[in-house]
């Protein structure tokens, strides 16, 4: 064989060798930088885990509170009725002696 040949054939595979090991190197890079990425996003998952555990302790911390809010609500609104059945009462009541003391006056006039 010529050397020319021979050379080129060791430049050839020189030059494979090359470009394998930059697209090895490249393989190698973009797996890196893809665990990399994974590991970020689980840590920010883990960190979204945590605050929903914190946001359902708090979801059942309120829920008694609120369940008593509602009970008070509910007694109140029941008393609240009460009192306006009574104002009404009261305002009848109001009415009919205002009524009788002013038939009364009519009547002591007359005497």
């Amino acid at each position: 064989m010529d050397t020319t040949v021979v050379i080129a054939i060791v430049v050839a595979v020189l030059v494979l060798l090359a470009v394998a090991w930059l697209v090895s190197r490249r393989l190698s890079a973009r797996a890196q930088a893809r665990r990399i990425e994974q590991e970020k996003l689980q840590k920010v998952a883990a960190g979204h885990r945590e605050m929903a555990e914190a946001h359902g302790s708090s979801v059942e911390e309120l829920k008694p509170r609120a369940q008593a809010h509602h009970e008070a609500a509910a007694d109140h609104a029941q008393k609240a009725e009460e009192l306006e059945q009574r104002i009404e009462r009261e305002q009848r009541q109001a009415e009919f002696h205002e009524q009788r003391a002013g038939e009364t006056e009519e009547q002591r006039e007359r005497i």
